[in-house]
């Protein structure tokens, strides 16, 4: 008969999809499991990284309650193994998971715990992630000053580790700090530096999604600094990415453009645009999930 351990590594790690079908079956098993077999450190290091699985899975479905239990249960396995590596990882991973929950407070204080666990060991890729998150929570509490000064450490250190797309995504969060500030051309200098390093590295990261997300940035504050031409570009550059594989975005676009050509007093184009939208937004399937903006958030958290 298959043992619950083997059935729960073999399904986390092989069968994620049966798992995610099956979860009811499996959070009993998961009970048993927890309670029998708990007895050694290597037993918490394969439970905690099963969990950890788990949570992962969740996050890409976007179910954020379910993932934050799983990455509890992880972080109470690694805890007790004394795992200090793999323990930073999971406080890293609940951090984002919060911060996606909203509550930005627990979001904060997992992501301090990340950069204390992780800051005396040689993983200084899982220390920048950490640091990172923990700019992002200080930007999540409108620590603006503070949330800058951390991503810069995040900058030098993936700078020294040669992670050219993790600078990318950094100059990405730092612009989206800095136009929180009204600071639009410190932003916009962060967000072409960032298109400009994630251009170069593309292939690491599926689709065209974050591409997209800056240049609709660009855009906007371009459009809020007056200079609409470069607003036009980067709009019109984004739609162009987006109108064969996202349409219920390129609609966002369209309505955007055609906004901005209104500002223009271009009636004939301003139409045009309007006309595309709606036609464009009736071939739109609804979807209960969107699974680009899941991906873009995970991100711009720090992981790619």
């Amino acid at each position: 008969m298959t043992s619950p351990r083997f059935l729960i590594d073999y399904l986390a790690q092989s069968r994620p999809v049966i798992l995610m079908q099956m979860f009811p079956a499996v959070q009993t098993i998961e009970q048993r499991y927890h309670l029998s077999w708990l007895r050694s450190v290597p037993a918490l290091l394969e439970t905690g990284k099963i969990q950890s699985a788990l949570g992962h899975l969740y996050c890409q479905l976007g179910e954020w309650d379910r993932a934050a239990g799983a990455y509890l249960r992880s972080l109470n396995a690694l805890s007790h193994a004394e795992d200090a590596v793999a323990l930073g990882h999971t406080l890293t991973h609940l951090s984002v998971v919060f911060a996606h929950r909203q509550q930005y407070r627990w979001a904060y204080d997992y992501a301090a715990q990340a950069v204390q666990q992780l800051h005396n060991t040689d993983d200084d890729a899982g220390y920048a992630a950490a640091l990172h998150t923990l700019g992002i929570g200080h930007y999540y509490r409108r620590r603006y000053r503070l949330a800058l000064k951390t991503l810069e450490k995040v900058l030098a250190l993936r700078h020294e580790l040669g992670d050219e797309l993790g600078e990318a995504i950094t100059l990405g969060c730092m612009g989206r700090i800095y136009a929180a500030q009204s600071e639009h051309w410190c932003a916009l200098s962060c967000y072409e530096a960032a298109l400009d390093g994630y251009r170069q590295h593309q292939h690491q990261l599926e689709g065209n999604s974050y591409e997209i997300m800056i240049r609709k940035r660009i855009a906007r504050l371009a459009k809020s600094a007056g200079h609409v031409d470069l607003a036009v570009a980067h709009f019109e550059a984004a739609l162009m990415l987006c109108q064969k594989c996202d349409r219920a975005l390129a609609v966002e676009i369209l309505t955007e453009l055609a906004s901005l050509h209104e500002g223009l007093q271009q009636t004939k184009t301003a139409l045009r645009y309007h006309q595309q939208a709606r036609q464009w937004w009736q071939s739109v399937k609804p979807e209960t999930t969107d699974k680009n903006a899941i991906t873009l958030q995970l991100i711009e958290e720090g992981y790619y």
